[in-house]
C-alpha cells in the first residue's frame, strides 16, 4: 500500500469513514449489551475478569483492553465508542490494501475503501461500546497478511517465513478480539499449505494456538453460564440468518424494507461481471476473498445446524473485508465505459447512506433511549416508580443515567404516589430484535390491577422517544408491592424501579 498512501480517494474514504462514525456517536444511550461492557470497566481488573466470565460470551482481551481504555478516559458512552470508531475507520485503508495485494486494480481498490467507509452495519457497530467493529478490522488485517504471503515468490524462504510470522500475529490478534475469528484463520490457514511446507504454516499459527491456549478455560467458564446463549433460542437460526444477511447489506436498523432489494442487486452484477468480463487473474482473487469471507459466514451456521447453535450476525464480521473485496473487484471489473458496475456501485454507496442518514435522523431507528427515559422519571413529582411487566432486564442500562435508582424486589413494600408504566410505540417498519432498538424490546404496557387503580386516576400517556410512559397519580401516598402491580408475571421477566 506504500505507493498509494497519497491517493485523493483512500484519503477522502477516510474522512467520510471519520465523519460518518463520529456523527452523533454520543446521541444515543447505552443499551444493554454497552452496558455491559461499562459495568466490566467498573472497579478492578479482577472486578473485570469476574465480569467477564460471568456476564459475557465474549473473549476476555477486548474487556480488558476496555477496561485500561477507561482509566484514562472514563467510562462515558463517548469515551467508550471511540475505540470501536477507531477500528472502524482503520478498516478503510485495509479494505484497500488487500485489493492491492490480492493483485487488483486501483479502481478496485478505491471501491473497496468507500464500500467500507459507507457500509451502514459498519458505521453501525463502529458507534457501540462493543468489540465487532475492532472483529471485522482484525478480520481484515489477518487477510492482509495472508495475502503478503501469498506475494512472495517461491523459493524465497526468508520472505516467506518473515510473512508468515506477520500472518499468525494478525491472526492471533484476530482470535483475541473474537472467538469467531477461528473460521477465518482456519481457512486462512488451510489456503497457504498447498505449494508451501505444513510445518512452516503450523509453525506461524503458534501464536493463534497459544491464544487459543489462554482463553480456552475462560471460553470453558463462559458456556456453562446459560445465560449467554439460552436467549438465542427465542430466535430461530433462520431468522438470526436472515438478519445477518440483511444487516450486511443495508444495516442492522433498516428505514424501508426494499432498500435491501437494490444492496442484493449490486452484488448479483458483481458476481456476473466476475464470470463474464473479468480478467482471469480478478476472478481468482475475488474467488479467494469470496471463499476466505464465505468460511467466516458459513462454516458456523453449518455447526448450527449440527447442534452447536450460537449465530448471530455480529458475529460473522471477520468475513466483512474479504467479502466486500470480492464485491470491489466484480463492479470495478473492466467493461465498456464501465456503466454496468459502476452503476451498481453508485446505487450501493446510495442505498448505503440512506439508511445511515435514516438512523440519525430518526430516534425509532436507534438504540433504546434509556437517558431519556431516566431524565422523565426524575423530572417527574412526588415519589414514584417506573413499572416494566416484560423483558425487565434490558431495561439495566437505567443504571448508567439515574446513579440513585434501585430496582425492587417483588415483596418490597414502598409508599408512592405516582405509578409510571413503561411501553413501546407502535412501528410498522423492519426491526431488528437482536441490537438494542426500542421496537425489538417487549415492554407492553399494561393497565394496573383494580385493587391497585382504585387509588389511581386515569394514566396520562408520555412519549419518550419510541417509549410511551402511562402515568398514574393519585391523591394521596398508597402502599404498594412490585408483585402486586405485575400479577401473572415471572419476577425475572419484570422489572419495578424507584428512582428516589
Amino acid at each position: 500500500m506504500g505507493r498509494r498512501l497519497g491517493d485523493p480517494v483512500l484519503a477522502g474514504a477516510l474522512a467520510g469513514a471519520a465523519a460518518l462514525r463520529l456523527w452523533g456517536l454520543g446521541a444515543q444511550s447505552l443499551w444493554f449489551d454497552e452496558f455491559s461492557t461499562q459495568q466490566a470497566t467498573t472497579g478492578s481488573l479482577l472486578d473485570a475478569a469476574h465480569h467477564i466470565a460471568r456476564r459475557e460470551g465474549i473473549a476476555p482481551p477486548y474487556f480488558f483492553v476496555m477496561w485500561a481504555w477507561s482509566q484514562a478516559f472514563g467510562r462515558g458512552a463517548v469515551s467508550l465508542r471511540l475505540v470501536s470508531v477507531a477500528a472502524g475507520v482503520a478498516t478503510v485503508p485495509i479494505a484497500y490494501a488487500v485489493v492491492g495485494a490480492v493483485g487488483g486494480s486501483r479502481r478496485a481498490a478505491r471501491l473497496a475503501a468507500v464500500l467500507v467507509a459507507v457500509n451502514p452495519m459498519l458505521i453501525w457497530y463502529s458507534q457501540e461500546a462493543r468489540p465487532y467493529s475492532l472483529l471485522a478490522f482484525a478480520g481484515g488485517l489477518s487477510v492482509l497478511a495472508w495475502a503478503r504471503v501469498r506475494q512472495v515468490p517461491a523459493g524465497d524462504g526468508d520472505r516467506t517465513r518473515r510473512a508468515l510470522l506477520w500472518w499468525g500475529l494478525a491472526a492471533a490478534g484476530a482470535l483475541a478480539v473474537h472467538y469467531f475469528a477461528i473460521f477465518l484463520v482456519a481457512a486462512e490457514a488451510a489456503a497457504l499449505v498447498p505449494g508451501r511446507s505444513w510445518r512452516a504454516v503450523a509453525k506461524a499459527a503458534i501464536p493463534v494456538a497459544v491464544v487459543g491456549v489462554a482463553m480456552a478455560p475462560v471460553a470453558w467458564i463462559q458456556s456453562r453460564q446459560s445465560g449467554n446463549r439460552t436467549w438465542m433460542r427465542d430466535f430461530t437460526l433462520a431468522s438470526r440468518v436472515r438478519e445477518a444477511a440483511r444487516t450486511a447489506l443495508v444495516g442492522p436498523s433498516v428505514p424501508d424494507g426494499r432498500l435491501w432489494w437494490p444492496a442484493a442487486v449490486a452484488l448479483v452484477v458483481a458476481a456476473a461481471l466476475l464470470v463474464t468480463v473479468a480478467p482471469p487473474a480478478t476472478r481468482a482473487a475475488a474467488a479467494w476473498m469470496a471463499g476466505l469471507g464465505a468460511a467466516a459466514v458459513v462454516v458456523p451456521v453449518v455447526l448450527a445446524l449440527a447442534g452447536v447453535d450460537i449465530v448471530l450476525g455480529r458475529y460473522l464480521m471477520a468475513g466483512t473485508v474479504p467479502l466486500t473485496v470480492a464485491v470491489a473487484l466484480g463492479l470495478a471489473a473492466p467493461v465498456p465505459r464501465m456503466v454496468v458496475g459502476a452503476a451498481a456501485a453508485a446505487g450501493l454507496v446510495a442505498v448505503s447512506l440512506v439508511a445511515v442518514v435514516a438512523v440519525d435522523r430518526d430516534p425509532d431507528l436507534q438504540r433504546a433511549g434509556w437517558r431519556q427515559v431516566a431524565a422523565a422519571e426524575a423530572a417527574a413529582p412526588g415519589r414514584g416508580l417506573l413499572v416494566l411487566n416484560r423483558g425487565g432486564l434490558m431495561s439495566e442500562p437505567l443504571r448508567a443515567y439515574a446513579p440513585g435508582i434501585r430496582r425492587l424486589d417483588a415483596g418490597d413494600r414502598v409508599t408512592v404516589d405516582r405509578i409510571d408504566v413503561l411501553g413501546i410505540t407502535a412501528d410498522r417498519r423492519p426491526c431488528n430484535f437482536l441490537v438494542g432498538r426500542t421496537c425489538g424490546l417487549v415492554f407492553l404496557g399494561f393497565p394496573l390491577p383494580p385493587d391497585v387503580a382504585a387509588h389511581f386516576g386515569a394514566p396520562e400517556r408520555i412519549r419518550v422517544g419510541a417509549f410511551t410512559i402511562d402515568r398514574y397519580r393519585a391523591d394521596r401516598p398508597v402502599t404498594v408491592t412490585p408483585g402486586g402491580l405485575l400479577t401473572g408475571v415471572a419476577p425475572d421477566d419484570a422489572a419495578t424501579w424507584r428512582l428516589r
